[in-house]
């Protein structure tokens, strides 16, 4: 098997010659991924594991597309408490996402392009953090939407030469003034 891309800057990405060998990733990878699990109340090792698959498979893509959204959120929901006609598709359904409403479920497809769209070119964190925003806001599956979320922040952040951002658990509270 060919070697995986490794990104510069230590930390920032993984190397890795096979999927299993997770110890190569980068601690702040991990950690990142691990408090992205315990904000949702996502505890187990299992579901880091998918995590971390999730985080391979999208680390390795050039360019974000539909198709890259759709596999992350199969992979990453593999073994959840979801149907199968769930995972690594967009919701069919309305949400509620505390006290307010997804999009409308019809319109996900299409926002969910035009969000695509939007992450192409040369980004700021400022920006990034926006396109995060506009994501949680579309809320395009039935489950796992803060956490691919969250992946696909940091995904764009390293393709634009920041570091990977770790949102800790104990200040969550904090990440979601983000959203009001």
């Amino acid at each position: 098997m060919a070697k995986a891309p490794a990104l510069e800057a230590g930390n920032r990405g993984f190397e890795s010659s096979h999927p299993d060998q997770f110890f190569m990733i980068g601690d702040v990878a991990t950690e990142f991924l691990r408090e992205s699990n315990a904000i949702e109340g996502v505890f187990d090792e299992g579901a880091l594991k998918q995590a971390l698959y999730a985080w391979l498979y999208i680390i390795g893509e050039e360019k974000l597309t539909t198709g890259a959204v759709l596999k992350t959120h199969k992979i990453l929901m593999l073994n959840q408490p979801l149907t199968p006609d769930l995972r690594g598709y967009f919701r069919r359904f309305g949400v509620r996402i505390g006290a307010r409403y997804g999009k409308p479920w019809k319109r996900v497809p299409e926002l969910m392009a035009q969000w695509v769209e939007n992450n192409k070119g040369k980004k700021t964190e400022e920006e990034i953090k926006q396109l995060h925003i506009d994501y949680e806001m579309i809320h395009p599956f039935a489950d796992g939407n803060g956490r691919t979320g969250r992946i696909f922040m940091n995904w764009l952040r390293l393709k634009n030469g920041f570091d990977i951002l770790v949102i800790k658990e104990s200040e969550k509270s904090k990440y979601y003034k983000w959203f009001q």
